[in-house]
């Protein structure tokens, strides 16, 4: 009987033990189940995100395989009144989208006349410039315009260093666009006016280079001169550039202000 209670007693501490292990195993599986069931919920929305980028692809792939039409179609829209400024901009982006950028003009394959992206190499961003391609044979880059009085050219040294106007109007391309330019490749200057009467007078120089804005963007290579304006740059060869802000000038006033005009000055 001694015996038979100790089997009873150990065969309850065996059922307490099985049943202690059966309600932990329990827990883990319901644990279990619901990892599963995040875990499948997660597939899930991969799975649709998944379906949703593929129709995405296939649209992207559909659009490219009409790429003319849809080019075509794109740039027969023009700007309308009332569009906001960045609007516009996106509209003359598009515009450009297949002219550039190069990095002359003279790489320009249409020879038209117009407005291209340039830039002086691959480690500077590309910027809109206009192109003369009729006149001197071609190839020559506007880096300034005035034609009417509109904008005003009294201007500070940041100014003048970045660029000021709009390039369809009248404009100055900037110093540091000019030496990144003219310190990678040989370049030719010319210099065109002509008065309200039409009096035209020009002025050709073989080699034009400028320094950076540590050499204040001086006046580095001025090749030899031709043309029918009269030679008023060679003077000022070798000098620095001047604005209202930055006398750079050998005179004793600031010739910039004096003249209302920033340039390379010797002396005024």
């Amino acid at each position: 009987q001694y015996k038979l209670l100790e089997m009873d007693f150990v065969m309850k501490e065996h059922s307490e033990g099985i049943g202690q292990n059966q309600a932990h195993l329990e827990k883990v599986f319901g644990s279990m189940l619901w990892a599963i069931s995040r875990l499948d919920q997660a597939v899930g929305n991969n799975l649709t995100a998944l379906q949703a980028q593929s129709w995405k692809i296939l649209s992207r792939q559909t659009i490219c395989s009409n790429h003319d039409q849809m080019r075509s179609e794109l740039f027969s829209l023009a700007p309308r009144q009332g569009l906001a400024p960045n609007a516009r901009s996106l509209f003359e982006l598009q515009g450009m989208r297949h002219k550039g950028p190069f990095e002359s003009c003279r790489d320009e394959p249409s020879k038209m006349s117009g407005k291209y992206l340039l830039r002086a190499s691959n480690d500077v961003e590309p910027f809109p410039a206009h192109c003369e391609q009729t006149k001197f044979g071609g190839g020559w880059l506007v880096i300034q315009h005035r034609f009417k009085g509109a904008l005003d050219f009294f201007r500070n040294w940041t100014e003048y260093r970045d660029g000021f106007g709009n390039v369809d109007q009248e404009f100055w391309i900037g110093l540091e666009r000019l030496h990144q330019l003219t310190s990678v490749k040989p370049y030719q200057l010319l210099i065109e006016v002509e008065d309200f009467a039409g009096d035209y007078r020009y002025a050709r120089y073989k080699e034009f280079e400028i320094g950076s804005e540590a050499e204040m963007y001086s006046l580095k290579k001025l090749g030899a001169y031709s043309g029918t304006g009269g030679d008023s740059l060679t003077y000022h060869k070798g000098h620095k550039f001047t604005t209202m802000d930055r006398d750079n000038d050998g005179a004793p006033t600031n010739c910039a202000v004096t003249c209302e005009g920033a340039w390379w000055y010797n002396n005024c």
